[in-house]
């Protein structure tokens, strides 16, 4: 089937295609001026025909028949690539619903000229496409094989993309853009035809708005000197900020950088007209922290991460509803995480892909940027440099711990730190098992002092938990862990900071989850060994806003019944023999014994020695090559099967769940589907499916017809504990408790 079809051609039910096609182009145009500057080459072509081909009888049959498919994208990718002779543009429009591919160019290379024409002759005109090829900068024309080449003209297009052009960094950005500002416009359009107006907010905000906020704030021990640390970055920054680059700031814990770096990001805003700020952090904890301070002090803050959840969303517009429903970073001010960031910026799936423009003409700020694994760090550095220098880009990499990711420009005067110690380190070089740790508790005046006690496994944080309690049976013991939903999380966080503005004894012990941007202070801190950077995120908890008494930091490998390490279990080799090597040669003695003032030396040796220890690793260095469909997580997969655990207290988790699994997965329910599962996150943790398996094992042989069951299995990796659980496999106070935990202390009591 080919020529003119006389009948109506939809890209949607009930949408002209050419209506489409028009306002896609619209709007990325828009976008792309109001983000970028400027109109990537060849964009508004792949706009007008990324769905050309759905004109195909085939497609208009699958509109009201929707078992059948038919592949729109390849073909309509064809007919760019004859419009435009661009094979960057063509691709995207190929993967544009689904995802980027390794070695495209090879597969490019291997179509077939006789395939690509008769593909291309099935595609009908219709009355109103005359519009698209008008909009193309052509005349009337009377089949879409005329924009083909020849076949020597075929040939020779491939031979000279694969012989000459060599893909690099540059094609890889081009294409990331083309394929971001195509999908978010497709997507906005296919949600609401009335959207061809969307445009990000733009960033306006007074750039005295945090020297105002600071004003109104409690005055500590540490206010004058964080007061004096932000008039000497600021001082320094008017002189060495020139726009878009990459810069640091190393600042000690507790200097105030969350504010500071907000506070910067203001000011080069005003300066240099950004489009945007983008605050990146490592927890999900921290983000809800620290995003609240942005809305104290800034106008249109995107809180953004998968427990975002916002109970107006049904009250708002469609454009709004689009932001939630595809996590588009549409507000002028994001606080984000950097798994989300990672995924915008290297994922090959074409939704995650979305915001990438949205880094454009921004101020990135990356809080702990440590946070990353080191094997990543060379090539996310990498990247960074490209996108300051081809998309006016500002990164800031804040920490008190700064790696060597990237050779930025350090905004803070090299002579700042700390008044005074506010801790002393104790390294102990020996290992021990966790039974030791009630002697060197005693040793160094516990339980009369607030301690904090940070083990690398939930399991070894559990038995800690109830030793010490054990040791101070009269005493509240706090605990964190990942294991404990963040609903329970959030609740013990603010009895601690409760306990800790009144001055009161508190205690609490942990794993990682506490290690950075959580604001809670204690005077002992212990520590089972980690890589350098943790070992001081985690003494940043200690004496935080210098009070009196000097605090202590306690650091030593624990281990397990059989003397294997807990570090072993969660850190990278290559960073753990690096932190002990350090720390054994600084100095002598059993426990190696030094200032707060030391630890900038330590990092110092500690970068350096890792930096001729990583390799060439990640998305980066495929990029290189050309491969820009693989799909590499920020943060390695657990060795056993993670499934999700929702905790069940009042029904609620039970109704939406069942709700959910009932539900047509369509497009139109998708945002529901979305506001659902974040509704109950809250009441969710991640836990290995042996652990689970345990618990339902050991519960099966006592359940009764009719009789709630306490841990059940819904799906593939999802399960549920139900009241008749609460307590004995989760309890809000110490989270998820496995089986061999509760039968060792809690069941024999």
């Amino acid at each position: 089937m080919h020529g003119l079809n006389p009948g109506r051609i939809e890209s949607h039910p009930g949408r002209p295609l050419e209506e489409h096609l028009c306002n896609t182009a619209l709007l990325a145009e828009r976008i792309a001026s109001a983000s970028l500057g400027r109109i990537p080459d060849k964009l508004v072509e792949a706009c007008l025909l990324h769905d050309i081909a759905k004109a195909h009888f085939k497609f208009q049959d699958r509109l009201k028949n929707k078992k059948r498919r038919f592949p729109h994208a390849e073909i309509s990718a064809y007919i760019t690539l004859g419009v435009t002779r661009n094979i960057i543009a063509a691709e995207a429009v190929h993967c544009h619903h689904t995802s980027a591919r390794n070695n495209f160019t090879k597969k490019w290379y291997d179509l077939e000229y006789s395939e690509f024409c008769r593909a291309v002759s099935e595609i009908p005109l219709w009355p109103e496409s005359q519009k698209i090829i008008k909009k193309l900068g052509f005349n009337e024309i009377g089949s879409w094989k005329e924009f083909l080449p020849s076949e020597d003209e075929f040939e020779d297009l491939l031979n000279d993309f694969m012989d000459e052009m060599q893909l690099n960094s540059e094609d890889w950005l081009n294409f990331r853009l083309i394929y971001s500002f195509l999908i978010t416009a497709d997507r906005i359009d296919a949600l609401s035809s009335g959207a061809a107006e969307f445009v990000p907010h733009s960033l306006r905000v007074d750039a005295n708005v945090v020297e105002r906020y600071l004003g109104s704030l409690k005055s500590t021990p540490l206010s004058e000197w964080r007061n004096g640390v932000r008039e000497k970055v600021l001082e320094r920054a008017a002189k060495v900020l020139s726009g878009s680059g990459v810069y640091t700031l190393t600042l000690p814990t507790g200097a105030g950088k969350t504010l500071l770096g907000l506070d910067l990001a203001i000011k080069i805003a005003a300066q240099d007209k950004k489009q945007g700020i983008i605050y990146v952090l490592p927890f999900i904890s921290i983000v809800e922290q620290n995003s609240q301070v942005a809305k104290e002090v800034l106008p249109f803050v995107q809180e953004d991460h998968y427990l975002a959840y916002d109970k107006k969303d049904d009250e708002r517009d469609i454009l709004t509803k689009f932001t939630a429903l595809f996590r588009y970073w549409y507000e002028p001010v994001v606080v984000t995480t950097f798994a989300k960031l990672w995924d915008v910026l290297y994922s090959p799936r074409g939704n995650d892909a979305m915001s990438f423009h949205r880094l454009a003409n921004s101020i990135v700020l990356l809080d702990e940027p440590q946070s990353i694994p080191a094997r990543y760090w060379k090539g996310f550095g990498e990247t960074l440099k490209l996108m300051a220098q081809k998309l006016n880009a500002t990164f800031i990499l804040m920490t008190a711990t700064q790696p060597r990711i990237a050779s930025g420009i350090e905004l803070a005067p090299t002579k700042i730190k700390i008044p005074q110690s506010r801790y002393k380190v104790y390294f102990y070089r020996k290992k021990s098992g966790i039974e030791c740790l009630c002697e060197l508790l005693k040793q160094y005046g516990f339980p009369s002092r607030s301690t904090l006690i940070v083990a690398n496994t939930h399991k070894a944080a559990l038995d800690i938990y109830f030793l010490i309690k054990k040791l101070v049976p009269q005493e509240e013991i706090f605990f964190l862990s990942g294991w404990v939903t963040p609903w329970d999380r959030k609740i013990t966080l603010k009895r601690i900071k409760t306990k800790e503005e009144k001055n009161c004894i508190r205690h609490l012990v942990s794993t990682q989850v506490v290690e950075a941007g959580v604001d809670l202070d204690f005077n002992l801190v212990v520590r089972d060994i980690a890589p350098l950077d943790s070992l001081v995120q985690v003494a940043g908890r200690c004496n935080r806003h210098l009070s009196s008494r000097t605090g202590e930091v306690l650091i030593y490998e624990m281990c397990n019944d059989t003397g294997k390490s807990f570090s072993q279990m969660v850190y990278d080799q290559v960073l753990l023999n690096a932190t002990r090597e350090i720390l054994l040669n600084f100095g002598q003695g059993d426990p190696l014994i030094f200032q707060e003032t030391a630890i900038a030396e330590l990092l110092e040796l500690y970068y350096s020695k890792l930096s001729t220890a990583l390799q060439n690793y990640g998305p980066w260095f495929e990029i290189e090559e050309g491969k820009w469909g693989g799909r590499w997580d920020l943060f390695e997969t657990p060795w056993c099967n993670e499934c999700t655990v929702f905790v069940e207290r009042d029904g609620e988790v039970r109704e939406v769940l069942d709700k959910l699994l009932q539900m047509d997965k369509n497009f139109s329910n998708r945002l529901e589907v979305k506001r659902m599962w974040n509704r109950i996150q809250q009441h969710a943790i991640s836990v290995s499916e042996k652990e689970m398996k345990k618990w339902w094992e050991a519960e099966g042989s006592f359940i009764i017809d009719g009789e709630e069951k306490a841990v059940e299995k819904i799906t593939e990796n999802l399960w549920i504990i139900n009241k008749r659980g609460l307590q004995r496999i989760y309890s809000p106070e110490l989270g998820f408790i496995p089986r061999e935990i509760y039968e060792k202390y809690i069941n024999k009591n």
